[in-house]
């Protein structure tokens, strides 16, 4: 009897895990990944009336929502925060159910940076971590965006600890290692597909 939709695998790990590099190497291999964060971004834009009334012309730039502006907003008032996340995640979802309706594919992967803060993993059939030592991490964000370490360090503070989301996925990807190491990991996952189906 023929799958009546896609393997649904989400792919999740706090800021500077390697996660982004994890699924353009499942891209390169082929696979379709669709990504939470561009979708989230396409959805901002779109409800730029309804920023406005919420938070003002002050949320603009020229016309265009501020991304950065709305974020300076949520990241200080938890109130705000929820507000935000309460139009942008159903849409979010919404968008990855459509997809996943209209795919062929065994598998349909979807990266998901704040799967577990966001309540989302009940949506999923299966869920990847992609993790690293907080040290390596640390290390890779300075590379990355110099100067804005502290920042970074206090986004990192409030996800949810990676030894709390590994006791929560089907699998643990440890990306302590380099790049080659990472594009293995992701070869293996979809060699493993036939069987986690």
């Amino acid at each position: 009897m023929p799958q009546s939709k896609p393997l649904s695998i989400a792919i999740t790990g706090n800021i500077g895990s390697g996660k982004s590099s994890f699924c353009n190497y499942l891209r390169h291999e082929g696979q379709r990944v669709l990504s939470a964060d561009e979708i989230a971004n396409e959805i901002l834009i779109e409800l730029a009336e309804l920023w406005r009334k919420r938070w003002g012309d002050k949320v603009f730039c020229d016309g265009i929502v501020d991304r950065r502006a709305i974020s300076d907003i949520v990241f200080h008032d938890q109130k705000e925060l929820d507000y935000l996340n309460s139009e942008i995640h159903p849409r979010v979802m919404q968008r990855f159910t459509e997809e996943l309706a209209k795919s062929d594919e065994d598998a349909l992967y979807f990266e998901i940076p704040l799967l577990f803060e966001a309540h989302l993993e009940g949506y999923f059939d299966y869920l990847v971590l992609v993790t690293a030592p907080r040290s390596v991490v640390l290390k890779r964000l300075e590379q990355r965006n110099p100067g804005q370490l502290e920042n970074l360090k206090l986004r990192l503070d409030r996800q949810m600890p990676d030894a709390e989301k590994a006791a929560k996925v089907d699998l643990v990807i440890d990306n302590s290692y380099d790049l080659p190491h990472l594009k293995n990991e992701a070869k293996k996952l979809i060699e493993s597909i036939p069987n986690i189906m």
